[in-house]
């Protein structure tokens, strides 16, 4: 009996010592060391190869006359990227070459500014008189265009006009902006137009956009000088559109979300907002409820998550590999791993909160931040939190960065640069005050460092104001890409979160997703290095499309498959819609006069044919 109470108690013994190393096992993570998840493998894209040949017709020529004038050199370089985004060909033509231009229904001149006595007037008038297109990007006062630009009497310049209302669907999604909209503030010509001109836009009962006939031609005119925002340029590409007979635009079909601070430790103590609403600590939110439905979301409305790792929210750098490894466990074996399993990707966010920022670099000083001593502390705390990284996704390698609070400096840059040799895609803003330091980008090759690729985000938040959805339908109709990015911490704050707690957050940011999956099922939702590579195989792709009165011919190379045209015919014409060869085509606006395309060959010819009755 004592020998078997003996062996018992060993056995008891045995087991205990067993399950106290399973656990240190497990607290220490040799788990996921020796399991290691296997690489997430970027997605795969297959381009358009085949034929190349002369497309029949003529192609549609953009003539862009641009002044020395502040708001004509503003307003034209703006409006040059929106054309260079939509993948449109344009040819910059000097004052006393504009009488050179064949009028067509295919060719248009823009012009911006407000020196309109250098502009060849009879040289302009003839071309649209004869049929040509002139597209106006910006208000003036001359009253001796006034009849040319569907005006008859010009009055005085005009301010405290704000916002937009469209009297026209100029693209499906747009909405209107109120009076107190701090996107579009005007200064407009105050104008009595022509009884022939047509208002496509208006704000606080002036008009902004109009359409008017002259001769054979038609001319368009931006009564604002807000053209010079970004937020502008898929207006401008879709207005200049309605010129035309038809009118072919590309799209990426990009849409990327990015997550800011995630994964990053997450305190354990209690939040009131949180404990209000849900009775949790901020972990336990975040895992059972945060997560959860951001995931569900994901799923539903095809979104992919890229998170942006941090490793330490102290102001300082000291920590080392070891105990950023230690603060950062759970969240990168929940949410890091999970990001992964849902397709999308872990950057790097930084080793703290703190700006990459030295010296007398510009930052705003009201945010509080503390700079670094010199770039070799960047460069060895870089070094430290990804090896952090590489501890808990040793088959990974971080591809994107994005900039704390959206600031980087030149030496951070200059870092950054140097510690990536493999390529980096830096994603800061694509609006913003580069006064307070924000990094204010465009989409393409970093024109300083080489190893980097700017990939900026054009929108973020949950949704709350008609501004935020401007703004992301705006990109969309420029070329078909949604680059939106939001604070998982915001649902803590009073102030961030403007009192809404997460259930309000949660059912705007989930509208805007919904109504982007409904009205632009072609974008496609990607991590941020796939949707890198899918943006630059569009950029880098060749298009050849020529026109004429009865058909549009198109023929395409390089471009991922499937890819989406969007196709504007003029009021009384229409495309075949269903399924062909090529790819498939479908009704995109509620005109009848925009047409989604999507293409899976490299040449399609659209006949265009007369509206039915």
């Amino acid at each position: 009996m004592n020998k078997s109470i003996t062996t018992y108690i060993a056995s008891l013994f045995s087991l205990l010592i067993a399950m106290i190393v399973v656990v240190q096992f497990l607290r220490l993570d040799y788990g996921h060391r020796l399991i290691p998840k296997e690489a997430h493998e970027p997605k795969s894209f297959t381009t358009l190869a085949g034929e190349v040949r002369a497309v029949e017709g003529e192609p549609v020529q953009i003539y862009i006359h641009q002044n020395d004038d502040d708001l004509s050199t503003a307003v034209l370089n703006n409006f040059k990227y929106a054309l260079d985004y939509a993948k449109l060909p344009y040819t910059s033509i000097e004052a006393e070459a504009i009488a050179s231009i064949e009028p067509s229904p295919r060719h248009v001149l823009v012009v911006s500014g407000e020196n309109t006595k250098s502009w060849p007037y009879e040289a302009i008038r003839s071309f649209v008189e004869k049929g040509g297109r002139l597209y106006v990007a910006g208000r003036f006062i001359d009253q001796d265009w006034a009849d040319l630009v569907g005006v008859s009497d010009f009055g005085d310049f005009k301010d405290g006009v704000n916002g937009l209302i469209f009297e026209q669907e100029i693209f499906p999604g747009y909405v209107d902006l109120p009076q107190d909209s701090g996107l579009f503030v005007h200064s407009i010509a105050d104008v009595k137009l022509k009884e022939e001109a047509d208002v496509l836009i208006s704000a606080k009962n002036e008009p902004i956009l109009w359409q008017s006939p002259y001769g054979k031609g038609e001319v368009m005119f931006w009564n604002t000088t807000s053209l010079t925002d970004k937020n502008s340029r898929g207006l401008m590409v879709q207005t200049l559109s309605m010129l035309f007979p038809a009118f072919v635009m590309p799209q990426a079909g990009i849409k990327v979300v990015h997550l800011d601070d995630f994964p990053a430790p997450v305190p354990n103590y209690l939040n009131p907002v949180i404990t209000k609403e849900y009775d949790l600590s901020i972990k336990e939110f975040f895992s059972e409820i945060w997560w959860k439905d951001m995931k569900q979301i994901g799923a539903d409305y095809d979104v992919t998550y890229s998170g942006f790792l941090i490793g330490s929210y102290k102001a300082t750098n000291e920590e080392t590999t070891e105990q950023l490894i230690e603060k950062i466990r759970a969240p990168m074996l929940e949410y890091g791993r999970g990001l992964l399993q849902t397709n999308g990707e872990v950057g790097l966010h930084g080793f703290n909160h703190q700006p990459l920022v030295m010296g007398d670099e510009t930052m705003d000083p009201e945010l509080g931040y503390t700079r670094w001593k010199d770039q070799d502390a960047m460069r060895s705390a870089i070094d430290r939190v990804v090896e952090a990284f590489d501890y808990y996704l040793p088959n990974e390698r971080i591809r994107s960065y994005v900039p704390p609070s959206n600031i980087i400096g030149q030496s951070g840059l200059e870092v950054l640069n140097e510690k990536f040799p493999k390529g980096l895609i830096v994603a800061g803003l694509y609006s913003g005050d580069a006064t307070k330091g924000s990094y204010i980008q465009e989409f393409g090759p970093d024109p300083v460092y080489p190893n980097l690729y700017d990939f900026p985000r054009v929108s973020s938040g949950y949704n709350e104001t008609p501004d935020d959805l401007f703004v992301v339908i705006d990109a969309v109709a420029n070329f078909g890409l949604v680059s939106h990015f939001i604070h998982p911490d915001d649902v803590l704050d009073d102030d961030r979160s403007k009192g809404k707690g997460w259930e309000m957050m949660k059912e705007s940011f989930e509208g805007l997703f919904q109504t982007l999956y409904a009205k632009y099922p072609h974008l496609e939702g990607l991590s941020q290095y796939d949707a890198y590579r899918k943006y630059k195989l569009y950029q880098d792709a060749q298009i050849d499309v020529a026109y004429t009165n009865d058909a549009i011919d198109i023929n395409a190379q390089q471009l991922p498959v499937p890819s989406t045209l969007l196709v504007r015919v003029q009021p009384g014409k229409r495309l075949d819609t269903g399924t062909f060869d090529f790819g498939e085509v479908q009704p995109f606006d509620e005109n009848g006069t925009l047409y989604q395309v999507e293409l899976r060959d490299t040449s399609v010819r659209l006949p265009i044919l007369e509206d039915r009755p």
